[in-house]
C-alpha cells in the first residue's frame, strides 16, 4: 500500500540554471536565484495558492502588468491616513489596516493587481487561519482588504476586479 504524504512539494536548486525551482502539477515553477528570500517568498506565495486551489496549478492571468498589488496598497495606506486621521493623530483604525494587509504584502507585493483575484484572496485567509486567529479577526481583516480599492483611492472598484483598470 502506497504511503500517503501530506508534504509540500520540495524548493529545490535547477543546476543548469542556479535558479530555485517547484514541481507543481508536472510542471516546473521557477522561483528566482537559489536561497535568496525573494525566492523563498516566492515559492511560499506559489504552494499557497497551489493548495488553496485543491491541489491544482493556477494559470497567470495574461495581460499588460500596470499596478501592482503593493502599489495599490500603498494608495491606499495615503488615503486611509487622511481620512482616519483625527485632528492630525493617527486613528486606531489605521493600525487595524496594517494588520490586514499585512499577509497581503507578505504574498503579493511584487504581483500585479489585475492577477489578484477570489483565489489570492481565499490564500490570503488561508494564511490568517494558519495563524490561529480568530473567525471574527479573519473575517474582519478579510473585509479591509476586500474594501480596499473602493474608498478615497478611487483606483478600481473591488481590490480583485482590476481587470477593468489593467485592460484584461
Amino acid at each position: 500500500m502506497p504511503k500517503l504524504a501530506h508534504t509540500p512539494p520540495a524548493y529545490r536548486l535547477h543546476k543548469a540554471s542556479g535558479q530555485a525551482i517547484v514541481t507543481l502539477d508536472r510542471k516546473d515553477v521557477y522561483l528566482g536565484p537559489h536561497g535568496t528570500p525573494a525566492s523563498r517568498a516566492e515559492y511560499d506565495r506559489v504552494v499557497a495558492e497551489w493548495l488553496a486551489n485543491g491541489r491544482r496549478l493556477v494559470a497567470p492571468a495574461a495581460g499588460p502588468p500596470g499596478l501592482t498589488v503593493e502599489e495599490l496598497i500603498l494608495q491606499y495606506w495615503k488615503y486611509a491616513e487622511l481620512h482616519y486621521g483625527r485632528d492630525g493623530r493617527p486613528s486606531r483604525e489605521l493600525d487595524n489596516i496594517r494588520d490586514a494587509m499585512r499577509p497581503v504584502r507578505k504574498l503579493y507585493a511584487h504581483t500585479p493587481a489585475a492577477n489578484f483575484g477570489p483565489l489570492s484572496l481565499k490564500t490570503i485567509r488561508r494564511t490568517m487561519i494558519d495563524a490561529d486567529l480568530s473567525r471574527k479577526t479573519i473575517n474582519y481583516r478579510i473585509g479591509k482588504v476586500r474594501r480596499c480599492g473602493t474608498s478615497g483611492c478611487g483606483c478600481i472598484t473591488r481590490f480583485w476586479r482590476c481587470r477593468a483598470v489593467a485592460g484584461g
